[in-house]
């Protein structure tokens, strides 16, 4: 069978480096490695018969959706979305943000935008309870639309976790888009100095001038280390080794790779914010914090750092975000009949 998969039109901007891509391609690899499905990544320029496609898949949203899937629903029906939305306001905002469009004279919203595509598309993906919250409360779409299909978890995995466990060494990870205002690099930083810990960050620095920022939050402390960029087989060492890995963004879907280090035994430190703390089991080596307080950042991964490394994350992550467990949903979600929403 063939689905369609089709990304919103700015992620040819940031490239390799685009979450909602990233997400596409790991599911087009899991649909076409586990399944009878094979995955067409829609192109601009290409021709296509759209009445051959079992689903047709759009990932990220943006003002053209509507006049997009409309145009669709002409060939296929079977079409579905995936918003991927970081939502960290009240749904009361995001609903009172939807009424704004008149389209006569071309004047919408995103949110109206994606409220009135509604009427077009067969399902909505959600990641967590949170996000299926906004679309039921903000949007006002029907749970009959709403297919919650949390994420998995990007890694593989390692084949002598005792052996990591007994191995790990006594420093925080951290990996992001450093540069990020909603990665909340700086806060995190500051908790290091205040509390001495040694912190190793990790991913995409941005430009020269953005790099240079993130040095001078630094301002050459010799606790903080600043890798950038590593290879996927340097990551995994990285993973493997360091005791607590801490996500405290102000603003973040789910975050993979927390989950990832996870799957390799590190404590966690989690933001607060809806949505990526549903993900994890409540233990002693979890902490849940406010990601615009240092104190709290900095006790909870000083007090992680204490803590042994278990297994308790890693087995309920595997148990319920595997690659296995997310195709199941997936495909359940293409075979329902659901109704004639148009």
């Amino acid at each position: 069978m063939k689905v369609a998969f089709i990304i919103y039109s700015n992620a040819v901007v940031s490239g390799k480096s685009n979450g909602v891509r990233s997400q596409a391609i790991k599911w087009k690899r899991i649909l076409e490695s586990k399944s009878s499905y094979n995955v067409d990544l829609i192109d601009n320029w290409g021709v296509y018969n759209w009445k051959d496609y079992k689903a047709i898949h759009i990932f990220g949203y943006d003002l053209s959706l509507l006049s997009f899937v409309s145009s669709i629903y002409k060939y296929n029906k079977n079409i579905y979305l995936s918003p991927i939305i970081d939502s960290t306001k009240p749904y009361w905002q995001y609903k009172l943000a939807s009424f704004n469009g008149f389209k006569k004279f071309r004047l919408l919203s995103v949110n109206f935008v994606l409220k009135e595509s509604m009427k077009y598309i067969k399902g909505v993906c959600s990641r967590s309870e949170h996000e299926s919250g906004y679309f039921s409360n903000s949007l006002n779409i029907s749970q009959t639309k709403i297919f919650q299909i949390p994420l998995s978890f990007g890694i593989d995995l390692p084949k002598n976790l005792e052996q990591i466990l007994q191995n790990k060494e006594e420093f925080c990870l951290h990996v992001s888009s450093l540069y990020q205002d909603r990665k909340n690099v700086k806060k995190l930083i500051n908790s290091a100095k205040k509390y001495g810990f040694n912190l190793k960050l990790v991913g995409n620095t941005g430009n020269l001038e953005q790099t240079q920022m993130i040095k001078g939050w630094i301002d050459g402390v010799q606790n903080i280390e600043l890798l950038g960029y590593v290879s996927y087989k340097e990551l995994i060492e990285l993973y493997k080794k360091a005791k607590v890995f801490a996500l405290p963004s102000t603003c973040e879907g789910v975050g993979i790779v927390a989950l990832d280090a996870a799957i390799f035994g590190c404590n966690i430190l989690m933001t607060n914010i809806p949505g990526p703390k549903e993900y994890y089991l409540k233990t002693n080596t979890l902490k849940i914090v406010n990601p615009l307080n240092v104190r709290e950042i900095g006790d909870g991964i000083s007090t992680l750092l204490k803590k042994n490394n278990t297994k308790e994350l890693h087995n309920h992550i595997v148990k319920n975000y595997s690659s296995i467990k997310l195709l199941e949903n997936l495909i359940k979600m293409y075979n329902t009949d659901g109704e004639n929403f148009k």
